[in-house]
């Protein structure tokens, strides 16, 4: 068990670094608005590439995530450890936005290893948006008088 968990941390840090920004059976829909993506259907040789301005939104999204936290929170969402998020990784999580964190999400959904458990990988995405935004919020200062 230990040895997949090494390999799923692993198997992120590769995505997380960029190595997922190029992936078969895949088309980004990109526009300024909504960074959503959608499978289509193709056969194994297309190689389809997500568009530049996906890329570098989702570059952008990793970077501001840390790369100290994005193991956590991979580990969290896709493997389902229990571990808890250090509070530096929520705030960066946060900070990032829940736009670039359901983009990350979605695109690691989106490659095959990934995908038979969407509904699952999206529950835990939002719990952990819910856990650190509350956090965050929790000790956050509150507004000058």
């Amino acid at each position: 068990m230990a040895s997949f968990c090494k390999v799923s941390v692993m198997a992120f840090v590769l995505l997380a670094s960029g190595a997922f920004l190029s992936s078969p059976a895949l088309a980004f829909e990109a526009n300024e608005q909504d960074f959503s993506l959608a499978s289509e259907p193709s056969s194994s040789s297309d190689q389809d590439i997500i568009p530049p301005a996906l890329r570098h939104y989702l570059f952008q999204c990793l970077q501001k995530l840390g790369e100290e936290c994005r193991p956590l929170f991979f580990a969290k969402i896709f493997i389902g450890e229990k571990n808890e998020i250090p509070t530096s990784c929520c705030q960066n999580l946060v900070q990032m936005g829940d736009k670039c964190h359901t983009a990350i999400t979605n695109a690691v959904i989106s490659r095959p290893e990934f995908s038979g458990n969407a509904t699952l990988f999206r529950t835990r995405s939002d719990e952990t948006w819910t856990t650190c935004s509350q956090l965050v919020e929790a000790i956050s200062p509150g507004p000058s008088a």
